[in-house]
């Protein structure tokens, strides 16, 4: 063989050998020393594992559905059906939002882009709002530099549209009729029981927002009577397109305001009976109102005592709706502790709910009477490790959701009772 033939055999073969033997060398060589990491200054946000399907899979369950399990603490929750539901929280200022199907079983990330940040937990009816599991807006407040934003989704989170709301103001109040007409409650200036307020409204589904009404120069006589500044507004609620409520709370007077024509004009509802038990307090609150049909609803009243702790809690129920009302009793006594801000749930006029400790009761006669419901060795347990309660809600007599927290580090668990309240799982 000539010798440059032989030559070149051997440098392919060199050519060969080298390269193996290099990966070999790389891969018995000592690892690189670690780089150190930064220790963590608090302890992660966390919660029940809960899991995740891709958002093409449309949140039905399917063994060829791509799946995945996070773990996340959630800080509020809203139910459409006794199946379909929403749950979030925010992590690092990033709004984690997911919406359940099939009964919690799966979970699809709805969340809008983690550049819309967030400088605290969104809450239902303030910053977040659903007419259905489509249909849903996001109230990103005002914080640094930002300015005020609501996010729009007509296809259930699958994606998101923003539009600009140009006021400087705190929105304390979110509420829509349908998918397409939606108001904002704006205060500013609160000081004691006196606060400014103005309502914008939107008829294309949150793309526009219009001033409606304003209260700086108040005029009672005016054909189109604003709010008055006197009274701190809590929450807006609007039983169709034209007829709304809001409660203005001031000390022990507290007063409900109405709306015909779709928020432009205000006047007192002067039907909201008083009661010999307002002597009782020396500070009454009215709670958000909640319509169950057009004509049913109701609205919390939580009353104080100086040099007291604890809450008492009643109601007021109207039938025709919102024009006349009656005063409930609810004969619960004084509620104290981590979780006397929670108040009782109603279904409808009669059927209500109440955690008292780790019991929960119920009522069928419109809190006339409650009955302990049979102990939930499951609710039990879970109330000892987060003994507060962020929310309960029933969407009908079988189905509630429950939201339990530990608020000093940050742990919270999500529970759903499907026989009334007898028994709950996790979720």
């Amino acid at each position: 063989m000539p010798l440059l033939a032989v030559c070149m055999k051997h440098l392919r073969k060199l050519f060969v050998i080298l390269p193996a033997a290099l990966i070999l060398a790389s891969c018995s060589s000592p690892p690189p020393e670690p780089s150190p990491q930064p220790q963590p200054t608090e302890k992660p946000e966390e919660g029940q594992t809960i899991t995740l399907i891709t958002p093409d899979a449309g949140n039905i369950d399917s063994t060829k559905a791509s799946k995945y399990q996070i773990q996340t603490r959630l800080t509020d929750f809203h139910l459409f059906s006794e199946s379909e539901g929403l749950a979030w929280g925010v992590t690092k200022n990033a709004l984690r939002l997911y919406l359940t199907r099939d009964n919690g079983k799966t979970w699809t990330n709805i969340s809008p882009a983690s550049a819309v940040q967030f400088s605290s937990n969104p809450v239902y009816g303030r910053d977040i709002f659903f007419t259905d599991s489509d249909n849903g807006w996001i109230v990103r407040q005002t914080f640094g530099m930002m300015e005020t934003i609501v996010l729009r989704t007509r296809d259930g989170g699958k994606s998101w549209k923003i539009s600009p709301l140009s006021q400087g103001s705190s929105i304390s109040s979110a509420y829509f009729s349908s998918p397409f007409k939606g108001w904002l409650m704006a205060t500013w200036g609160t000081e004691e029981s006196r606060e400014s307020k103005a309502l914008y409204m939107t008829d294309d589904g949150g793309a526009t927002w219009k001033t409606i009404m304003q209260n700086d120069q108040y005029s009672p006589n005016s054909p189109h009577p604003a709010l008055p500044v006197v009274g701190i507004a809590g929450g807006v609620v609007f039983r169709d397109g034209d007829t709304g409520l809001i409660p203005l709370n001031r000390s022990k007077n507290p007063k409900l305001y109405r709306t015909v024509d779709g928020g432009s004009s205000w006047r007192e509802v002067k039907s909201l009976p008083a009661s010999g038990a307002f002597n009782n307090y020396d500070n009454l609150t009215l709670g958000k109102p909640e319509f169950f049909s057009p004509a049913t609803g109701w609205i919390p009243v939580v009353g104080t005592r100086k040099n007291t702790a604890g809450k008492v809690y009643n109601g007021y129920f109207t039938s025709n709706g919102g024009i006349d009302w009656k005063w409930a009793e609810f004969n619960l006594g004084l509620r104290t502790g981590d979780n006397e801000d929670v108040p009782p749930t109603f279904l409808n006029s009669n059927d209500g709910w109440i955690i008292n400790g780790n019991v929960l009761y119920r009522t069928t006669n419109q809190g006339k009477d409650w009955k302990a419901l049979p102990d939930s060795t499951v609710l039990i347990s879970k109330l000892s490790e987060y003994p507060e309660i962020v929310k309960l809600q029933f969407i009908s007599e079988d189905v509630g959701w429950l939201l339990i927290e530990r608020s000093k580090d940050k742990h919270s668990i999500l529970l759903q009772t499907t026989n009334g309240g007898i028994n709950w799982r996790v979720m």
